[in-house]
């Protein structure tokens, strides 16, 4: 008796396994021919019982072989805009810069590690600064940074040096609109930084932290970015370290307030860290799905000429397990 109920619950497991293995899809895709004219509408004739279908072109963006791409050198290109007010009005000399440097090896954003870094000074490639005060902002180049994409990360850098005179305010700074791009060969762009939640903004005040906002002063705190320090942010904190409202959106500003004898400022406004190589995937379009009716034709056109390696990829899913079959195309659209 007992044998035959250890028999019995080693058939119910085996036949609860099966019911948890997906069967492997029988699959065929055909087409009328293999050459098309760009526009002409291509019917696909699909047949076979998957359950999930998903359908890649081979167009930049759509391919197969670049769906689990994640890393891939292109041409990483920066832009920003950027705002001077007071000081001496140009073209009067005036000590105070914004710089604007990358780093490949910064490992914090406190004082030491920031001066422990080795920063690159790439000032010089853009060549649209602004030339007055004013509150209006002006785009800087689309400034080109693949040269630093060996490495794993880098972070990029706005520090403010303003010196004291006794004569004159220090400049004042304002940053918005900044954002990061990875161009590849196959003219697909990948958003790096596109908006300040993404960028990550860290600020460090190296030098003078002299007027601080304190609620004798209504918090209207001076020398220092109005960003957080690491690991701090608006949701965080209302104020920063300098006693400053936390921005959560661009304008940035470094505000040195008006008093002629301010101290010599250094202040650093530093992004996250990212891998200028990051690449988004490339991504097929659900031709069918386990809900929907099943199809038997795929209609498509192409805008350009070319050739292209169609990819079907058709997929069985059980509740822990899938199984897929690849077929493949070669499509030549003519002119």
């Amino acid at each position: 008796m007992r044998s035959i109920i250890y028999y019995f619950l080693a058939a119910v497991m085996f036949t609860g396994c099966r019911r948890n293995e997906a069967t492997m899809p029988e699959f065929n895709v055909n087409t009328d021919q293999l050459a098309y004219k760009a526009g002409d509408t291509i019917t696909f004739y699909l047949s076979g019982n998957a359950g999930a279908i998903v359908f890649f072109s081979g167009e930049a963006g759509k391919a197969y072989e670049n769906r689990n791409r994640k890393l891939m050198p292109g041409v990483e290109r920066l832009v920003f805009q950027t705002s001077m007010q007071q000081g001496p009005v140009p073209p009067k000399p005036c000590p105070d810069s914004l710089q604007l440097l990358i780093s490949t090896n910064l490992e914090g954003y406190d004082a030491e590690h920031i001066s422990k870094a080795t920063w690159t000074n790439i000032t010089s490639r853009n060549s649209k600064w602004p030339k007055s005060l004013a509150t209006s902002f002006t785009t800087s180049d689309s400034i080109d940074i693949s040269d630093f994409n060996k490495a794993d990360k880098v972070n990029i850098a706005f520090r403010v040096l303003n010196k004291k005179t006794g004569v004159m305010p220090q400049r004042k700074w304002v940053i918005q609109s900044f954002s990061l791009y990875n161009f590849l060969p196959d003219s697909t762009s990948t958003p790096l930084f596109t908006n300040f939640a993404n960028t990550g903004w860290v600020q460090a005040s190296l030098l003078n932290n002299n007027e601080p906002g304190t609620a004798e002063n209504n918090y209207v705190g001076f020398n220092a970015w109005n960003v957080g320090t690491w690991g701090v942010s608006a949701a965080d904190s209302v104020r920063n370290s300098n006693g400053i409202p936390i921005r959560n959106g661009y304008p940035v500003t470094f505000n040195p307030g008006t008093n002629i004898d301010n101290d010599d400022n250094d202040d650093w406004l530093i992004t996250s860290s990212i891998d200028l190589k990051t690449t988004k995937p490339d991504v097929g379009v659900v031709v069918q799905n386990e809900v929907a009716l099943k199809s038997a034709t795929y209609k498509y056109a192409f805008k350009k000429a070319g050739t292209y390696q169609v990819t079907f990829v058709a997929t069985n899913n059980s509740l822990e397990d899938s199984k897929s079959q690849v077929k493949q195309l070669t499509l030549k659209i003519l002119p």
